[in-house]
């Protein structure tokens, strides 16, 4: 294949890694943003309802925000529902914000289903005609059912922390977003998923009429040399790890392939759906058919799969004949956004330490053709990183 241009390779345009934020509440310039009118807030507490300081609702709307945008960017239809301005039934995934102090307070997800099955279940709920085993009132809190798990998915991919809404009050339904996931969290999760991601992508090239009709009969066979050496590194890492590593790295694989195909089967369908996805997390937690050259080394779950995440991308990268460049650049530049648009949500410190594992990686790449592209890819992600 041709060398590319690494700035063509990789560069990824500033909005196709961010979505567009949703305005949060603005005030004219010099005038204190307040969420709840004081005496508003008086009165609440006379009667004793605490609101949440203005500080923290203000917190809670950029959460909010940070929320709406990532739905958005997984393809679900969503809005941000202010009590100022009730959404009035539209369809889709509502995110607002409870002002309430406390643990029942905060953002909230819950999915609206269109106006004619919300019209038929509210008809069916009126005193003359209450019927809750109707078959449409069932159908309908199945719908919400499913689609709160695609949404908890979804963001639970993206870096959210998630709970039920029900867990702490019983009078709530949804999902409660209790913030984002601690340090290091982003590191595993952002990796897993490219890891999860590039495998899936060599899988199915070409099965699916995303390949020209030239490169559209790549074997099976060719497919497993590209990602199979990527698979070696996850599983020789992952047998090398203690027990209660290697086990949480498999609950990893496990949950983060759960989410994306939810996500894919919310994008495209339940049949079109790739199921290939939950089965290869067990295949990664398998033992290697045969060990690598590294065996016995020992490694952390990040250089396992910044190594991995590696060998994969320069696999498709550096294939001659089985896909087609325009193919590969098309693929691997997808996942290389997505892998940068994690990161402009995660952590400095975890951003920092990401452009430190895949340069270790690439230093320790015994191949020379990888060790090139890995040093390349490394560097590119580093000044990236050092321009935001």
């Amino acid at each position: 294949m041709p060398h590319m241009d690494r700035q063509e390779a990789w560069s990824v345009k500033a909005e196709d890694r961010k979505p567009e934020p949703f305005p949060l509440r603005t005030t004219d310039p010099g005038e204190d943003l307040t969420y709840i009118d004081p005496h508003v807030r008086a009165n609440a507490e006379k009667n004793g309802i605490l609101h949440a300081s203005e500080e923290v609702i203000s917190e809670r709307h950029a959460l909010a925000n940070a929320v709406h945008g990532e739905l958005q960017q997984a393809g679900l239809p969503a809005y941000v529902e202010f009590s100022s301005s009730p959404s009035e039934g539209q369809p889709g995934a509502r995110v607002s914000v409870n002002t309430m102090d406390g643990p029942a307070g905060g953002v909230h997800v819950g999915w609206n289903p269109g106006e004619s099955l919300t019209g038929a279940v509210l008809g069916l709920m009126e005193p003359e005609r209450l019927d809750l085993p109707a078959p449409v009132i069932e159908y309908s809190n199945r719908v919400s059912s499913l689609m709160d798990e695609t949404i908890k998915n979804a963001l639970a991919l993206s870096g959210f922390r998630t709970r039920d809404a029900g867990e702490v009050n019983d009078l709530d339904s949804g999902i409660q977003v209790v913030g984002r996931q601690p340090r290091q969290w982003f590191i595993v999760h952002i990796l897993t998923e490219g890891v999860l991601g590039l495998i899936t992508a060599i899988r199915s090239y070409g099965s699916s009429g995303d390949a020209p009709d030239a490169h559209a009969g790549i074997t099976a066979e060719e497919k497993a040399r590209l990602s199979g050496r990527g698979i070696r590194i996850v599983q020789e890492g992952l047998h090398s790890l203690t027990d209660d590593d290697r086990q949480e790295l498999a609950s990893v694989f496990r949950r983060l392939a759960g989410a994306m195909h939810s996500q894919d089967m919310a994008s495209r369908g339940f049949w079109a759906a790739d199921r290939s996805l939950l089965e290869l997390a067990d295949e990664l937690c398998l033992l290697p058919d045969t060990p690598l050259a590294t065996a016995g080394s020992s490694m952390t779950s990040t250089q396992v799969l910044a190594a991995a995440y590696l060998a994969l991308l320069g696999s498709i990268k550096l294939t001659e004949h089985s896909i087609d460049e325009g193919d590969a650049t098309a693929i691997t530049r997808t996942w290389t956004g997505t892998l940068l648009r994690r990161l402009d949500q995660a952590p400095l410190e975890d951003r920092q330490e990401l452009s430190r594992l895949l340069d270790q990686a690439a230093r320790e790449e015994t191949d020379h053709a990888h060790k090139a592209f890995a040093s390349g890819f490394a560097e590119t992600i580093a000044q990236t990183e050092e321009s935001n």
